[in-house]
């Protein structure tokens, strides 16, 4: 939530300004002084710790950090906004690798930092239509492709050039151009991207979704190929009774990635199936992130992959022979207090090796005002990838 400074702009007293009743327009320099000076300040606040358990030979990690991202918007003359977002992450206790390994302790990636998160012009003129270029935040449907990684201390953000549009009644077309990430690490990964994404609400029960992800990086890696990505989405609910809901997900992407040892493509599929009855919901649902002979497998980059294939991060980067994520997902509230509890059986697409299984659990709630908490564990049993892995969260956040 935002509030917004409040600026009294004076009226002319030359002219018609004193005449009882008559006020004249303020001066092109006044609105700019107030679009200026009256803009919007945003804060938020999070202080978490997360203790990291691995049965390999790094030491147990601990990590106490705090994050303060601190913002302006001005108001918009002439349809013209600016923005300026600063954050900063703060160790007060850094028994921890805050990048990956070699390292003494175990990974908890929010390495200490400051920078400016986001930057920029956002145009709004024109009907339906907004136009940002600078440094920005995109999230695109679920982040499984494009995201911010907002679990991390420190969001990912792009540079480039960002169009939104909503020409008809159900229609939202983003479009965007990106020269540079902006990593979660305080690192700049340069590349060129062209992100496409049109969606159509057709009725209640159907919203499609059509997308294409072209991204062409400056270094080729495994985790960063030159991946170019093509999808259909299609999500929606149905009322089974008054107080039975059938919601669905099901999305087919095809990948062609290019590594230095060549070119492959592979398959996405993702399927699931929930059912919601007074306030709880159950969902089943299966995913799949495609092989291509055990030489490649899709890639997403750019997601915020901590929201997908279990909250431990142990597929950051999907295994050469794919991954098969069957799961498990109950949710709900009592009071005030949101849960959630979600169990995963990884495996293989390329010859259906086990990988392991993960159990996650959530409890969130608001506490006075605009402070809110958490809690969150996470327990990964490894059969032929990684090793055993516990993480436990703690939070309280703030913002405005």
């Amino acid at each position: 939530m935002k509030h917004r400074l409040a600026v009294a702009v004076l009226g002319s007293t030359l002219a018609f300004g004193s005449l009882p009743g008559v006020s004249a327009a303020p001066a092109p320099g006044s609105r700019l002084e107030a679009a200026l000076s009256g803009g919007t300040v945003n804060l938020d606040l999070r202080l978490r710790y997360e203790g990291v358990a691995q049965d390999n030979a790094l030491e147990d990690a601990d990590a106490l950090t705090v994050r303060t991202v601190l913002g302006y918007t001005t108001q918009s003359w002439n349809g013209l906004s600016g923005f300026v977002e600063m954050e900063n992450v703060n160790a007060l206790v850094d028994d921890y690798s805050g990048v990956p390994p070699p390292a003494q302790h175990s990974v908890v990636p929010d390495p200490e930092g400051t920078e400016v998160n986001q930057w920029g012009f956002r145009y709004t003129g024109i009907k339906n239509l907004v136009a940002t270029v600078g440094r920005s935040k995109l999230i695109l449907d679920n982040a499984r492709w494009v995201g911010n990684v907002g679990w991390r201390q420190n969001e990912q953000t792009y540079d480039g050039y960002f169009l939104k549009a909503t020409p008809l009644a159900g229609v939202t077309l983003n479009g965007a151009f990106i020269t540079n990430i902006n990593s979660i690490f305080f690192t700049n990964i340069d590349l060129e991207g062209v992100l496409l994404n049109a969606q159509w609400v057709a009725v209640p029960a159907l919203t499609l979704t059509a997308y294409a992800y072209l991204l062409d990086y400056e270094l080729i890696t495994a985790a960063t190929p030159d991946p170019d990505t093509v999808g259909l989405r299609a999500t929606g609910g149905v009322p089974l009774t008054p107080a039975v809901k059938l919601s669905y997900v099901a999305e087919f992407a095809r990948q062609d990635g290019t590594l230095m040892t060549g070119e492959f493509d592979a398959d996405y599929l993702l399927g699931e199936l929930a059912l919601g009855f007074k306030g709880i919901s159950l969902a089943l649902g299966y995913e799949l992130l495609g092989s291509d002979g055990g030489n490649y497998a899709v890639q997403t980059p750019l997601a915020t992959l901590h929201a997908h294939n279990g909250w431990n991060d142990l597929f950051l980067v999907t295994p050469l022979t794919g991954l098969q994520d069957t799961y498990i997902r109950l949710s709900g509230s009592i009071g005030k207090v949101a849960w959630m509890a979600k169990y995963h059986e990884f495996s293989a697409d390329e010859g259906n090796a086990d990988y392991g299984r993960e159990f996650n659990v959530q409890v969130t709630r608001p506490l006075v005002g605009k402070l809110n908490g958490g809690l969150k564990y996470g327990t990964y049993s490894a059969d032929s990838l990684a090793v055993d892995t516990d993480k436990l969260w703690a939070w309280l956040g703030y913002s405005f």
